[in-house]
């Protein structure tokens, strides 16, 4: 049986490769997985913990300002929240702090090159398929947004974000999420403050030097990340950036230069990418357009962390898989023709339901004075799409700021016996035939049976009540 003791000989062998902790741990560094502003991370000897060693010698002032700036983001209430925060400190040879990451998690980096790579081999978007395809990347961004926001509503920044010190699930299957180089982040705000970025990554104020980092320049980053690891396209290197002058990235970083697709000035078009058509909901495209567009000249016009969170819900709740047999195995916006963009496949009908959201708004007897006998319910714009596997309606719609923190109402899950309708423990939902208008509360599990789908639309009303409350149509 190997100790720690063992392993600390070990590793002190290799002499200025190792690191030691205020208890005098050795730490060998075996490799570098990311590189920042403020320094280097390594893996180690230990299964899953990475020291993060500063680029500069401990003498120097910038890293002394640094290695306080660590020990206070120690003490920070980042609980329940997946930021791998500093374990223990690193005091020699040079400074650092110490990290545990879970197990199975690689740089968000490495999908991006195995997408890009595929390309330039000849592969097309196998690449980008073999490494979730849009499923994954949205789920991932659902992540990432929602540590984000909590981060802000603790009145936090992260600061130096971008797919280096963003870690994820390796295989296709999971979507798990961590960030780690925490060591940059601050307290919001809009003035001083640090002003550290990765090269591409940082928003155009703080590459100008005008601003600290705050909410606004995480939402930068988060955007830049987002249309990379979705366009497989940085959103300001278009063909003016790539094929012009050399100075000409510094100024489209600083916000200089049109957004690839900008809705006013074609000027920065790219001739590579994904169609965004292809990865990009309208929403999302409108959440883009804001971030840099308008969002590049005015910070204030970004979405926020929640706004980009709820925009990856809503664009995730849309998607269908294509079939397994002679399906590829993918994921894509759900279209009228129910064909795969992929690889042209059209999927069964019956494999896949679509339902829209509704408001149920009766009026009142003086609201019906005054406006009318007007219809009760109000059309929304959000919609979902789900095949074999469980969705949950919750109290708020997905596409909403408030659907991650509402509750369950009731649970869907389609199979070949039919659908299955379960309403949540404690709950009663209603639904109703708009044929017959025939109307059924539930308060336990309930199958609409696969022989009666004959195309009748149904409402499920997430409450038993006449009152105003959400509802969601669909055809059986």
């Amino acid at each position: 049986m190997t100790t720690n003791k063992d392993k600390n000989n070990k590793a002190a062998r290799h002499g200025n490769r190792v690191v030691h902790d205020r208890q005098g741990t050795a730490y060998e560094l075996t490799g570098k997985l990311a590189e920042g502003g403020q320094g280097v991370v390594c893996q180690t000897q230990f299964k899953n913990v990475l020291v993060k060693i500063g680029r500069h010698p401990a003498n120097d002032p910038r890293t002394k300002a640094w290695f306080d700036h660590m020990q206070w983001v120690s003490r920070l209430p980042l609980e329940e929240l997946r930021i791998a925060r500093p374990q223990t400190l690193i005091v020699r040879p040079r400074l650092g702090y110490v990290m545990e990451l879970m197990d199975g998690l690689v740089p968000l980096t490495s999908l991006l090159e195995e997408s890009i790579a595929a390309m330039r081999d000849g592969r097309g978007l196998q690449g980008f398929i073999d490494s979730g395809g849009l499923a994954k990347r949205l789920r991932l961004l659902q992540g990432l947004c929602s540590t984000l926001a909590k981060l802000h509503g603790r009145g936090l920044a992260y600061g130096d974000l971008s797919p280096g010190n963003i870690f994820v699930s390796r295989s296709r299957e999971h979507a798990e999420v961590w960030l780690i180089d925490c060591d940059n982040i601050s307290l919001l705000s809009r003035e001083g403050g640090q002003k550290i970025h990765t090269p591409g990554y940082g928003a155009p104020e703080i590459m100008r030097g005008e601003s600290g980092i705050n909410s606004l320049t995480d939402s930068w980053s988060v955007g830049v990340i987002a249309f990379e690891l979705l366009a497989l396209l940085h959103p300001l290197k278009g063909d003016f950036v790539n094929d012009g002058e050399s100075d000409g990235e510094t100024a489209a970083l600083m916000g200089g230069v049109p957004w690839v697709d900008d809705l006013d000035d074609d000027s920065n078009r790219s001739s590579t990418g994904l169609s965004r058509d292809l990865v990009l909901t309208k929403e999302l495209q409108e959440l883009f357009q804001r971030c840099f567009g308008t969002g590049r000249i005015d910070a204030g016009a970004r979405p926020t962390l929640a706004e980009w969170r709820a925009g990856f819900e809503a664009a995730a709740a849309m998607l269908m898989t294509c079939g397994d047999g002679d399906g590829c195995g993918s994921s894509f916006y759900y279209n009228r023709a129910r064909k795969c963009p992929f690889c042209d496949r059209i999927q069964d009908e019956s494999a896949h339901l679509l339902m829209s959201h509704y408001v149920y708004a009766p009026l009142s007897e003086l609201e019906k004075a005054e406006f009318g006998d007007q219809s009760p319910w109000i059309a929304t714009n959000q919609r979902m799409v789900f095949g074999r596997e469980t969705v949950e309606l919750r109290g708020s719609p997905v596409g909403s700021v408030m659907y991650a923190e509402s509750v369950p109402v009731c649970s869907l899950t389609l199979d070949g016996a039919g659908l299955h309708l379960e309403p949540a423990p404690g709950r009663r939902v209603a639904l109703q035939s708009q044929r017959t208008r025939e109307t059924h509360v539930l308060d336990r599990k309930k199958r609409l049976n696969a022989a009666i789908r004959r195309g009748d639309y149904y409402m499920l009303h997430l409450s038993d009540s006449e009152g105003m409350h959400d509802a969601w149509r669909f055809k059986w």
